[in-house]
């Protein structure tokens, strides 16, 4: 091997920087989504990506440096660049061979997907920016103003990384396409880096040997257990009959939706939320319906069956969540009576009109994924004020272990609505520590008689008991209210 070293030019140095910076940081967004079909979308989750890829830039800062000081930068730099993207052109086979062995009970397996997939891309793509520094700034005789240089670069290519992932590239590519041809970009400028600074011709043709090799790589394609990656979710449609369909959401079934029949609901929330809209309005029929989230459209789908001529406006964060749905489904979605609102439940509640709402359906949890803003006092209020006189709002979460995060919620709603009732299974209100339940919450000024709503649940078949305020208040316990200031559902969140 023979090494003809040439000077780095000043546009070279800076655009090195600049890219490393960018493909750290779109990785770091994407692997949130690459690991969310494992161990679901929670806080620890977002922190154990955030951590290791800083924990990568960290070492990876203070080795090249190292490194820069033993070697000469500029042969060092197509080497880290085009190892660092080879590494994570093979992020998506890591995932896929590790994600299946992860329990989604404990939060460390998202700590160690993380380590496993991105903790060495972005240690060795760090390298890059130390490197130039010592390269141009020891020619220079202006240390300072390089080094300072340098780091505003690899801010801004940062800052470009992150907007492009948010805004671009997830929602058009899958996930591992994203990975996959940021590392092969990488592997290709690393060998032209070594082209361009001496290496001999045959470390050159194996690097480019190797870079045509990871071209090869979006047959990755389906490194997620999914058949349609959304911005939001890992989303698998199912046929469990030929008119029934099985939504699945990341890790969690999300609901199950008979288009021919839909007035026969499969999963006892649902179960229970039309048990209390039908015990609220008995002989009267509900004209106006509002979901904060929408998934598979079961609840649009049932209440637009049993109480026509209804209106229904759902709001759903997902577009392409709702396309998928749609198709599946061959649905009237969005149809006359059901119309969907593409946004933020929490800004889109605030535009409807007071008092427009005779039911408003809350269905936005799936599993250990919470929207806390969703929670809080703030939006409960947001939502009263979208309610008629004699409307109501039924929220439906899931919790686990003592149920802490269902507690905190009732505690929410005994500020808010003036009746309040709970309907879960008898083991949530045992004190005894239990499996994941889902647990609905009634809210409104003034509710249907204990036992008429005890004896719609019982009618249901959905197995679930019922509690009014007062049981409910003790069910809330010690547990503060839920407000934008102080709303720690993932910590509150128990683990299946």
């Amino acid at each position: 091997m023979t090494l003809r070293p040439r000077t780095m030019n000043a546009v070279v140095g800076a655009a090195t920087v600049v890219w490393a910076s960018f493909v750290v940081l779109v990785s770091e967004i994407v692997a949130t989504r690459m690991i969310a079909p494992y161990v679901g979308v929670t806080l620890e989750t977002l922190s154990a990506v955030i951590g290791v890829v800083l924990a990568g830039i960290s070492i990876g800062s203070w080795l090249g440096g190292r490194l820069a000081d033993k070697i000469r930068p500029i042969l060092c730099l197509g080497p880290a660049l085009f190892t660092g993207g080879l590494l994570l052109a093979c992020s998506p086979l890591i995932i896929r061979a590790l994600g299946d062995q992860s329990d989604s009970s404990n939060p460390w397996s998202a700590v160690r997907l993380s380590l496993a997939a991105f903790f060495l891309p972005s240690l060795i793509l760090s390298m890059v920016s130390p490197m130039v520094v010592k390269e141009l700034g020891e020619r220079s005789g202006r240390l300072g103003a390089v080094a300072g240089g340098i780091s505003a670069l690899g801010t801004a290519g940062a800052l470009a990384g992150n907007f492009t992932a948010g805004f671009f590239l997830v929602g058009t590519f899958r996930t591992s396409q994203i990975l996959v041809l940021a590392g092969a970009a990488s592997m290709l400028i690393g060998g032209a880096l070594v082209a361009l600074f001496g290496w001999s011709g045959k470390v050159r043709a194996s690097g480019v040997a190797l870079a045509l090799v990871a071209f090869a790589a979006p047959s990755l394609d389906a490194a997620l257990p999914c058949r349609v990656e959304t911005e939001y979710a890992c989303l698998n449609i199912d046929a469990t009959s030929p008119t029934r369909f099985l939504i699945r959401n990341n890790i969690y079934s999300q609901s199950s939706t008979d288009v021919a029949n839909p007035g026969q609901l499969a999963f006892s929330y649902a179960k229970d939320t039309a048990a209390a809209v039908r015990s609220s309005f008995p002989g009267e029929s509900p004209g106006s319906f509002l979901y904060v989230g929408g998934g598979g459209y079961t609840l649009p789908l049932y209440f637009r069956s049993v109480y026509p001529p209804s209106r229904h406006l759902v709001l759903e964060i997902d577009r392409a969540q709702v396309r998928a749905v749609t198709a599946a489904l061959d649905a009237d979605l969005p149809g006359k009576e059901i119309t969907t609102d593409v946004g933020d439940a929490r800004v889109r509640v605030r535009t409807v009109e007071p008092g427009s709402y005779d039911v408003v359906v809350g269905d936005a949890f799936a599993g250990i994924s919470v929207p806390w803003h969703l929670t809080t006092r703030e939006f409960l209020e947001s939502v009263r004020q979208s309610l008629s006189p004699e409307g109501i709002y039924v929220m439906n979460l899931i919790d686990y272990g003592s149920y802490d995060l269902a507690r905190a919620e009732v505690q929410t709603f005994l500020q808010v609505f003036a009746d309040v009732a709970v309907i879960a299974s008898p083991a949530v209100f045992s004190e005894t520590p239990g499996v994941g339940r889902n647990i609905v919450l009634v809210g409104g000024s003034r509710l249907p008689e204990l036992s008429n709503l005890a004896a719609t649940v019982l009618e249901s078949g959905s197995g679930s008991a019922v509690v009014g305020r007062d049981a409910a208040r003790t069910f809330a316990g010690r547990f503060e209210a839920l407000t934008d200031a102080f709303a720690p559902v993932d910590q509150l969140l128990g683990r299946p």
